[in-house]
């Protein structure tokens, strides 16, 4: 084989893996080099849009999803202090823009499984677990990459062009000298599982916002490891408190007892605490290497939006890929690429996912009541709450996408 005849992908997370799926069922050969040997379950992004299951649709794995994940056709906003349910979007008012009138909550590991899965039927497919990208350079008619085994050997691949999919701290991005332009916040994010039902419980639907002006919350339910449904519940943290702290038997049980008095550290299955970004790559293409997901833009995880906005933008450049490859298009079109995906991160979903952590943390309580009122208002009228819905479920991202030239 020569020099240009694969498409390599670094990072084989839940984004590069749809990317590597996306390409071989177009005919184009991919090897995928992913560090990790078996991809880690933790308790990560869990939600998939309506405007992600029509792009997976296409790729055949959203019926897989669906009927393994669990559906959630409406989300709720409610006040902590009286627990009084303040608004429930249901999402039947987009069910007029898209086959999939729902989130579907679905860990991302299942999703990179699924997708491996699919992958390895086609043998133009070669992925490469275990392999820690450690150097790459580009010419003008190819890439190489470096990369080492399990063993501490080292390796060269070579190919056409090269699909940056690794993740917040991508060695890609960092070796490119491509700065992320944004911010961090002092706060991190404390995430605790457990089994308890707060459907049972509390009427909590599979997602659910809690708004406090001195300690919000968020909920969500997912499947889980045995696919039984567990529940996670996300809480701030202040920039002065220590990871011990946080993360220590007391620490877990005085959060958790937050949202439910009868529940202690010996309730929680996972704790896991998160640096919490919002930041976007200032450039997305680099002549024959390109960025997508994490290692292009970071945000706060209200809303979902990081995993999905990371699939569509590997939807995006697969299919550009595929128009170069295959002589549909000259290759300047990859600078479109950065142009709509860059813009979108900018102004989209930095917008939306800074908005959502506001709307929920918010501590005047004149404002409270504005935002409580509004949020009903939005969520009571039909043609409202559809321009919500249609914004918070990236259908308007998708097609904002396709007017940027």
């Amino acid at each position: 084989m020569s020099h240009n005849d694969r498409m390599i992908i670094c990072g084989g997370g839940p984004v590069g893996m749809v990317a590597a799926l996306s390409l071989v069922q177009q005919g184009i050969p991919v090897t995928v080099l992913e560090s990790f040997e078996t991809p880690p379950q933790d308790p990560r992004a869990a939600t998939i849009h309506p405007s992600t299951l029509e792009m997976l649709h296409k790729l055949k794995l959203a019926e897989g999803i669906i009927k393994r994940g669990l559906k959630a056709p409406a989300f709720q906003f409610r006040d902590r202090t009286t627990q009084e349910i303040i608004a429930v979007f249901d999402m039947k008012h987009i069910a007029d823009e898209t086959d999939f009138p729902f989130a579907v909550q679905y860990e991302q590991w299942k999703l990179t499984r699924d997708a491996i899965v699919a992958v390895k039927e086609y043998d133009i497919a070669d992925i490469r677990l275990g392999s820690a990208v450690t150097a790459f350079s580009q010419d003008y008619d190819g890439v190489t990459v470096v990369y080492e085994d399990p063993a501490g050997e080292m390796h060269k691949v070579e190919g056409r062009y090269l699909l940056a999919c690794d993740g917040g701290r991508s060695t890609i991005r960092i070796g490119l000298g491509v700065f992320m332009s944004g911010f961090t916040w002092e706060e991190r994010f404390l995430v605790l599982t457990s089994k308890h039902d707060f459907a049972a419980s509390d009427g909590y639907l599979n997602r659910n916002y809690v708004m406090d002006p001195t300690e919000w919350m968020a909920v969500f339910k997912v499947p889980g490891d045995d696919d039984q449904g567990i529940w996670r519940t996300l809480f701030p943290t202040e920039g002065h408190e220590k990871d011990e702290d946080l993360l220590s038997d007391e620490g877990v049980t005085r959060r958790i007892r937050g949202a439910r008095s009868d529940m202690d550290h010996n309730d929680v299955l996972h704790r896991n605490l998160y640096t919490v970004n919002q930041r976007v790559a200032d450039r997305f293409r680099v002549e024959r290497i390109f960025l997508a997901g994490d290692a292009a833009h970071l945000n706060n995880p209200l809303g979902g939006l990081g995993l999905n906005t990371g699939i569509h933008d590997c939807m995006n450049i697969t299919k550009k890929i595929g128009d170069v490859w295959f002589g549909r298009a000259e290759e300047d079109v990859f600078e479109r690429y950065h142009r709509q995906r860059h813009q979108l991160a900018t102004e989209f979903l930095q917008s939306v996912t800074i908005e959502n952590k506001k709307r929920i943390e918010e501590k005047d309580p004149e404002v409270i009541k504005q935002n409580q009122q509004q949020l009903r208002e939005n969520a009571e009228d039909p043609a409202k709450a559809k321009t919500w819905l249609m914004r918070s479920s990236l259908l308007d991202s998708v097609r904002k996408e396709e007017t940027i030239e």
